[in-house]
């Protein structure tokens, strides 16, 4: 029983103290965070196969993301206690993506889910009870709704569904103030757009899509390196080619942190794991980066972090490499 309080006592300290760090200045000796999106994890309220990732890789996880719809049923539309409490007891940050659509239909066009609706009421009930929900955890929670908004494959993108880049803001707002009004304080909101724009046509630049510094608690943003067999999404790219163009971009919207939501790496067209030594290497460079979020899961591409051994000892060579804070 000794050992397991002290696990515990430990896992309690790390997750304080990675979340006090968000207002506390940045120092040198911090490290950058690290998150894994891990296919299971902890919509049963553990988080097992981000324990079994940190193992492989030797690497902390820091950060515990987990996708949730508007619709699709109460399981995945409501706040889940035990979701949120699995997260926090593994001492981890919890970075929960929200997508107004319905899963069951899926494609950009969904009327029941245009931004227009959002922004004006229609969603307030849903909303506040999400706001209420969150407050009654009493932990920090990472809010992430609707990523990737600058693309055009959501409901809420500004280019489809009869939306655009004003109604974003109008909703985003809407949205905000709505948690605010219900003093849902502990709630930190992740505004997160694609790292390029897509069209990039005036009206639906990252830009356009920002509802302001008062409304974003951090800026980020998620690319993948497709590698040479998708030649349509850029082939093989660096982690610089994928991100440094958007950080500048990012950098000149606000003084927030910035995270990096979405990641990873295909291996056909190049070396995988030197790719993510490099990314590591690269991100030490970059003052404002304060967490990476890897997408650890075989799906279009095998973006996984640990396939082979040489890939999953890139990850813990890492670790010495990068110099940030959160």
């Amino acid at each position: 029983m000794l050992v397991v309080s002290q696990r515990t006592l430990v896992c309690a300290v790390a997750l304080v103290m990675a979340l006090l760090a968000f207002a506390v200045p940045a120092s040198a000796a911090d490290k950058l965070l690290f998150g894994a999106y891990t296919p299971g994890d902890p919509y049963s309220g553990t988080t097992h196969g981000t324990d079994a990732l940190e193992a492989a890789i030797d690497r902390r996880v820091d950060i515990v993301p987990w996708y949730q719809n508007w619709g699709g049923g109460p399981w995945i539309s409501s706040v889940q206690p035990h979701v949120f409490k699995g997260v926090a007891d593994s001492g981890r940050i919890p970075l929960v993506t929200w997508e107004p659509h319905d899963p069951n239909n899926w494609g950009a066009n969904q009327p029941d889910y245009r931004l227009e609706r959002i922004a004006r009421g229609d969603f307030d009930t849903y909303l506040a009870t999400w706001a209420d929900d969150l407050r009654a955890l009493g932990t920090p929670v990472y809010l992430r709704p609707m990523h990737e908004m600058n693309g055009n494959w959501y409901p809420w993108s500004s280019t489809v569904n009869g939306n655009s880049a004003q109604l974003f803001r109008d909703a985003w707002r809407r949205m905000h103030d709505i948690f605010v009004a219900h003093g849902a304080s502990n709630v930190r909101w992740v505004w997160s757009p694609l790292n390029i724009d897509v069209p990039g046509t005036p009206g639906n630049t990252l830009e356009d899509l920002y509802p302001g510094e008062q409304y974003v608690d951090v800026l980020a943003t998620g690319g993948y390196n497709w590698g040479s067999e998708r030649p349509e999404f850029g082939g093989w790219q660096s982690f610089s080619t994928v991100f440094a163009g958007v950080y500048e971009r990012l950098k000149r919207l606000g003084p927030q942190p910035i995270w990096i939501t979405e990641v990873a790496s295909d291996y056909r067209g190049g070396d995988k794991a030197a790719w993510v030594r490099d990314m590591f290497a690269t991100a030490a460079g970059m003052d404002r980066l304060k967490a990476i979020v890897w997408f650890n899961e075989d799906k279009e591409r095998d973006w996984r972090a640990a396939p082979t051994p040489e890939v999953a000892a890139a990850f813990a060579d890492g670790t010495a490499q990068a110099q940030a804070s959160p």
